[in-house]
């Protein structure tokens, strides 16, 4: 065991690792790189996390750099919680600490899993709105600021935070939320970290405010500080837009007050059929105008290669490899509102398309197609479908031409493009096989990310729709801001990390030959999943 882990093990409740087996265990998530880390700790509690980040402000202010990177379930696929410094495992900061069924609220560490969380919503009857895999912690959704579900206007889990508890690059702990900006002004004028924070700050959302408003929506882009221009609204101020999304490179979340909804348990669950992609296009438009909710879409070529695993659709009988699937739910308290809804939909719809509409002889189907998907994602015989380009957002109004588009790349490079995603958010993912997926054959992986970032970033779209760059993507992104706008979120990573201990090296400044040097000898997947 180094002297680092030895002299941390003296000094904290939890343990820190590192032996060459442990360490070897977080040196990949699910992207394609590999970074083998120095230490792995595990804290016990928040005064651990405190006490490894004043640990490395140490080290570093002695000239020995050991960055921080937290981890929770390593379901990343950009490589965010990877680094050659030291993982923070936050698997002990797991406590549900109370819930208020009458408010809605419940406090929980970073820890906890969206799965556990939900079970004990569920038994209040209560439910966090939040897109993610169940085995995904509520600090990696933070983390990359997940979408929302079940919300007939897009939103993301930063609203449905009240508070979060937050270690900054010092090691002090503060709390953040919606403040009176008069009482944040007069905090700044202070003499601690965090008082040095809030003055530099506000000085540079001021001065920099027509730059800062070059920033896409949140639900649009992650890539960078996509937060910041949600800082100051209307005289209030909240640091908690500006965190989502920042991968805990501005500092580290460790505990959050989330507000949580009803369980709807009565979801109307449609099926619309669409020929080709003008077809996808008006009728997603269609469903969106309708108040729809949950709109998620596939490429019907997703169906015809799932057939050939036993998981074939019930909605087609010989699906069609140029056609789209949309399903939708019409939520609503009211049943009447919802069976207007329906039948608006039925009127309104081209005669090409078929509604499919769920009751109690087909809700089966509707739930087997999630199953096709991912029958489709791991049943490939020719390789691995490698999630390196999920969910990009591409703007409404360039759909059509977005997919045709897709069509075209795909013939250009003999690959296989299905597409699927969310429509309410206008997210689209394609998974290419690359067989073997080895590193002797990554440049042509390179290659095609390079054609088809170029190709969402020739439709006004963003290759961060529903989650922060991380290490991979961001290699290919920076054309997507201007030099400006380049500089202040170095001035944002600055001002709250001004040694650069936090996870450094995913937002800015991204060198692509470091990446690359860094891809993996093999990729031996798990399970791909959908998120």
């Amino acid at each position: 065991m180094n002297k680092m882990a030895v002299y941390l093990n003296q000094h904290i409740n939890g343990v820190a690792y590192s032996a060459p087996d442990v360490l070897a265990q977080y040196s990949t998530d699910r992207s394609l790189l590999h970074y083998q880390p120095k230490l792995v700790a595990i804290p016990a509690d928040v005064t651990d996390v405190r006490r490894l980040v004043k640990f490395s402000a140490q080290l570093t202010a002695k000239g020995l750099e050991l960055p921080l990177t937290v981890r929770g379930s390593g379901f990343g696929k950009n490589g965010g919680c990877l680094t050659n410094g030291m993982i923070i495992l936050t698997e002990k900061l797991n406590q549900v600490q109370e819930i208020d069924v009458r408010q809605r609220l419940i406090r929980v560490q970073v820890g906890v899993t969206l799965g556990e969380l939900q079970k004990t919503l569920g038994t209040n009857g209560l439910e966090l709105p939040i897109k993610g895999d169940p085995h995904e912690t509520i600090g990696g959704l933070i983390a990359k600021c997940a979408n929302a579900s079940n919300n007939t206007q897009p939103s993301t889990i930063v609203d449905f935070i009240e508070r979060a508890e937050v270690v900054l690059a010092d090691g002090n702990l503060i709390q953040i939320g919606a403040e009176k900006l008069s009482k944040i002004e007069k905090m700044a004028t202070g003499k601690s970290f965090e008082a040095k924070i809030y003055a530099k700050l506000l000085k540079l959302i001021s001065e920099k405010s027509a730059i800062i408003a070059q920033i896409p929506e949140q639900k649009e882009s992650r890539g960078n500080y996509s937060g910041l221009g949600k800082v100051v609204e209307k005289r209030k101020f909240n640091l908690v837009p500006l965190f989502c999304g920042s991968e805990a490179s501005l500092g580290i979340i460790t505990e959050v007050i989330l507000r949580c909804e009803p369980i709807f348990e009565n979801p109307n669950y449609v099926a619309v059929t669409c020929e080709n992609a003008a077809s996808f296009s008006r009728n997603a438009a269609l469903l969106k105008e309708l108040k729809f909710t949950d709109i998620v879409f596939y490429d019907t070529e997703i169906f015809a290669d799932s057939a050939q695993t036993g998981k074939a659709s019930k909605f087609f009988r010989k699906p069609t490899r140029d056609g789209y699937l949309l399903i939708a739910n019409a939520k609503d308290d009211s049943r009447l509102t919802r069976r207007r809804k329906i039948s608006a939909l039925k009127k309104k719809l081209p005669q090409n398309s078929r509604l499919i509409v769920a009751d109690k002889e087909n809700i089966r189907d509707f739930a087997a197609i999630e199953e096709s998907l991912l029958a489709y994602l791991n049943g490939s015989p020719r390789g691995v479908r490698v999630p390196v380009i999920d969910n990009v957002y591409v703007p409404a109004e360039k759909q059509t031409e977005f997919l045709n588009a897709v069509t075209d790349l795909a013939q250009e490079t003999n690959r296989q493009l299905a597409v699927f995603g969310s429509a309410d958010f206008d997210c689209f993912s394609v998974r290419p096989v690359f067989m073997p997926a080895s590193k002797t054959n990554y440049p042509d992986l390179v290659e095609f990310l390079r054609k088809y970032v170029a190709l969402v970033e020739s439709f006004g779209g963003q290759t961060c729709g529903d989650a922060a760059g991380g290490r991979f993507i961001s290699a290919f992104v920076k054309s997507q801001s201007s030099a400006e706008l380049r500089e202040v979120f170095s001035e944002v990573k600055q001002i709250f990390d001004p040694q650069n201990i936090l996870n450094p090296g995913i937002k800015q400044d991204v060198d692509a030959r470091v990446v690359f040097r860094h891809l993996r000898s093999e990729y031996d997947s798990t399970i791909q999943s959908i998120y």
